[in-house]
């Protein structure tokens, strides 16, 4: 009788916490499901190479000026002037081309007309920074529960943006950059006729523009992160707008506004050294514990 006497509060224990446990699990979900989508586990083709990639969640859009100068502004709140540094973003970049384009290095990233635009010009140590706070942040709304917020790697990405598409070089699941209406699905360089020349000596065709396309007259270059159409799992501009950080350093995927067509497909890699204004980021997150 006592056996049983101690095993219905032992009992009572167990459902109290599988309860407590399960409705903070959707909480969880649903505070993710605000910014962030579900992509679930599946094989994808990478160069060419099947690979297996487990499930995460992604960020619907990449983080933008506003997202970015909360990060900035906790950091400065914090006294903690060594990251604050690291993650300060270097407007002067936007004067790339042999362009003079003040209204960009001025008014970009402070003007709250932009605060929806992907945030550029910062560094990959400042991007990892960014997911650091915002795991910090997240995990201390919900106690023990422990995410891992982070840049994805090159199969997380093109996952996220095919799918079980094997074949589809854009996220919209095609290779054409128009939809059925002839609309432009994404945002990066168009070069027409005018500027293809045919190289009479070697026969090949070369791309001169006829017109600068970095100073085009007061056209913003990048676009807004909520822009054009999602994809299957609900997220925005994996092609073009602006390449994308990978966890690995120096590589960027997908394109950016200053591509052409080519190289904004979801298997785009740009390199870089430096920070420039043609290269962002967005985040994914992993539940570790």
């Amino acid at each position: 009788m006592k056996t049983i006497l101690l095993i219905f509060p032992l009992l009572t224990f167990i459902i109290i916490s599988f309860t407590t446990s399960e409705k903070l699990d959707k909480q969880i979900k649903k505070s993710l499901a605000k910014n962030m989508s579900y992509v679930p586990s599946g094989n994808v083709y990478v160069n060419d190479s099947l690979k297996s990639v487990q499930s995460f969640y992604i960020s619907k859009t990449e983080v933008s000026n506003a997202e970015y100068k909360l990060f900035l502004n906790e950091l400065q709140l914090a006294g903690d002037l060594e990251k604050l540094a690291i993650a300060q973003i270097d407007s002067l970049k936007w004067n790339i081309g042999g362009s003079s384009n003040m209204a960009y290095v001025d008014y970009y990233f402070s003007h709250p007309a932009y605060k929806d635009y992907p945030v550029v010009n910062v560094s990959y140590e400042a991007a990892l920074l960014y997911c650091e706070w915002l795991s910090a942040k997240f995990n201390k709304q919900y106690g023990s529960t422990k995410f891992k917020f982070r840049l994805p790697t090159k199969e997380e990405f093109v996952r996220a943006g095919r799918g079980d598409n094997e074949t589809a070089g854009y996220a919209w699941g095609t290779n054409k950059l128009r939809n059925s209406t002839g609309q432009m699905m994404c945002n990066h360089l168009q070069l027409g006729a005018e500027s293809i020349h045919r190289n009479s000596t070697t026969g090949k065709y070369e791309i001169i523009p006829v017109f600068d396309d970095f100073a085009t007259g007061g056209l913003d270059v990048t676009a807004p992160v909520k822009s054009y159409w999602p994809n299957q799992f609900d997220v925005y501009n994996l092609n073009g707008n602006v390449a994308e950080m990978l966890s690995t350093k120096g590589i960027a995927m997908g394109g950016a506004w200053r591509n052409t067509g080519y190289d904004v497909r979801l298997e785009s890699e740009t390199s870089y050294t430096e920070v420039v204004p043609t290269i962002g980021f967005r985040v994914i997150t992993t539940w570790v514990e």
